[in-house]
C-alpha cells in the first residue's frame, strides 16, 4: 500500500491511482497545492499493485543514449508556437499520418493543465508550448494512461509526451514494452505547484475585473 511519509518520495505521476481496481486511492492537494496519493485503508485489499507501478519505489536502471541529434521544425509559424524548436509537432504529425494517437498536455476550460489525446493535425496546437505546471493524467485522473493502453492493445501507434516522471509512471503502469509506443519527455528541473498557478490566475482575473470595472 502506498504511504507517502516523505514528499520527496512521490513524483505525482498518478500511476498508483490509475492501477487501483478498487479506486481506493485519490490524489489530494497539500497546503502548497501539490497532489499526493492518499489511500482509503478501509477499501484497500493490499494487492500491492500500487507499489509495483511506482517509479520511485522501482526505479529503472540508468541507460546511455544510443544517439543524439539537433533539429528544429522548418515551419516558422509552428516554431513560434512551440518550445524547443517544434520537434514534437513533427513527430506527432508522422504518428497521426500513420493512423496513430498523440497524448500531450493542454489547458482545460478553467486553465488547469490536463493530459488528453488527439488524432487530428488540427488538435496539435493545444499541445504546443510549455505549460510550466505538471498536468493531471486526463480530464479524470488516470484516464490518459488507461486510454493509451487501450490504443496500444488495438495496435495503433501512440505518441505519449509528458514530464520524465509521467513517462516513467506510464511505463510502470503498462508493465510491458510496446513496439507501437513512442514516448517523448524533456530535461526537467522540477515543476511549480498547481496551487500557485491557480492563485496566479485568480489574481489575474481580479486585476482584469478591476481594470474593466464592469464586475465581470
Amino acid at each position: 500500500m502506498i504511504e507517502i511519509k516523505d514528499k520527496k518520495d512521490c513524483c505525482g505521476c498518478h500511476a498508483c491511482v490509475t492501477v487501483c481496481a478498487k479506486h481506493c486511492i485519490t490524489m489530494q492537494t497539500d497546503n502548497e497545492g501539490f497532489l499526493y496519493p492518499v489511500v482509503d485503508k478501509d477499501s484497500c485489499t493490499h494487492c500491492g499493485l500500487c507499489e509495483k507501478v511506482c517509479p520511485v519505489i522501482h526505479q529503472s536502471s540508468p541507460v546511455e543514449p544510443q544517439a543524439t541529434y539537433i533539429a528544429i521544425n522548418p515551419d516558422e509559424a509552428v516554431r513560434l508556437q512551440s518550445s524547443s524548436g517544434g520537434i514534437f509537432t513533427l513527430l506527432a504529425e508522422q504518428v497521426i499520418a500513420e493512423g496513430g494517437v498523440v497524448f500531450g498536455a493542454r489547458f482545460d476550460k478553467d486553465w488547469s493543465v490536463v493530459h488528453a489525446w488527439i488524432d487530428t493535425i488540427e488538435g496539435l496546437a493545444a499541445f504546443r508550448g510549455s505549460k510550466y505546471v505538471q498536468s493531471t493524467i486526463g480530464d479524470r485522473i488516470g484516464d490518459s494512461y488507461r486510454e493509451a493502453r487501450e490504443f496500444l492493445k488495438q495496435g495503433r501507434k501512440v505518441l505519449f509526451s509528458g514530464t520524465p516522471c509521467q513517462i516513467a509512471g506510464l511505463k510502470k503502469f503498462l508493465r510491458k514494452e510496446y513496439d507501437n509506443l513512442l514516448t517523448v519527455d524533456f530535461i526537467c528541473h522540477g515543476v511549480p505547484s498547481p496551487g500557485v498557478w491557480q492563485r496566479y490566475l485568480s489574481e489575474l482575473r481580479e486585476e482584469l475585473r478591476t481594470k474593466c470595472g464592469d464586475g465581470k
